[in-house]
């Protein structure tokens, strides 16, 4: 990882974490269309008024999405305990121009568990849109599960497309700040700031 991109990191890190936002490292997920999904939105209870107020402050997100984990599996239980998810979404994004872009994003994150509970995941993953333009990202996060169950994510992205005319050219080296909120049966919903 380049100097600089951990250096944004533990700026963006420390200043999520000043906020009291932290929570716990996951992977998002949706199905595999680009229609409308019927997924249930995500409960937030017990942290959903904090992060509201915080989210509420970034404005409207330019990246929505809805999806779920579609696998799982152990990677390691020594020296520290590593998990894979397997995820895909449907994604409503806002160009700069305003239009709006339905796409799919698929990835795969691997969160590594710590002796205190807290959470390290690095993800990385492809963005495809209806046209079949490309997005890549890979993603940082640090955070803890909440004593409720229920997850909420907020991390890093790092953006890349060689797109350089097409309707994606606007994410290239884009970096932006994301909330994902979990549910016990793998359920989610993502929002995603410049």
């Amino acid at each position: 990882m380049s100097r600089r991109k951990f250096n944004i990191i533990n700026l963006a890190v420390s200043f999520l974490a000043a906020l009291g936002i932290l929570g716990t490292i996951v992977s998002i997920g949706g199905t595999n269309s680009f229609a409308q999904s019927e997924l249930t939105a995500v409960s937030t209870q017990g942290q959903e008024g904090n992060t509201t107020a915080i989210t509420a402050s970034l404005g409207n997100p330019f990246f929505v999405e809805q999806g779920r984990i579609t696998g799982q599996r152990v990677l390691t239980v020594a020296p520290q305990p590593q998990l894979e998810f397997s995820f895909m979404a449907n994604a409503s994004i806002n160009n700069a121009g305003g239009v709006e872009i339905n796409a799919i994003n698929t990835g795969t994150s691997v969160s590594t568990l710590n002796a205190d509970g807290s959470f390290h995941d690095e993800g990385q993953g492809i963005l495809r849109t209806q046209a079949g333009e490309v997005a890549t990202w890979t993603n940082q996060v640090v955070g803890n599960l909440t004593s409720e169950g229920t997850i909420i994510t907020p991390g890093v992205g790092f953006w890349s497309t060689p797109s350089t005319t097409g309707e994606l050219a606007f994410k290239n080296g884009m970096i932006t700040v994301f909330e994902v909120q979990i549910d016990m049966e793998g359920n989610l919903s993502a929002r995603e700031w410049k």
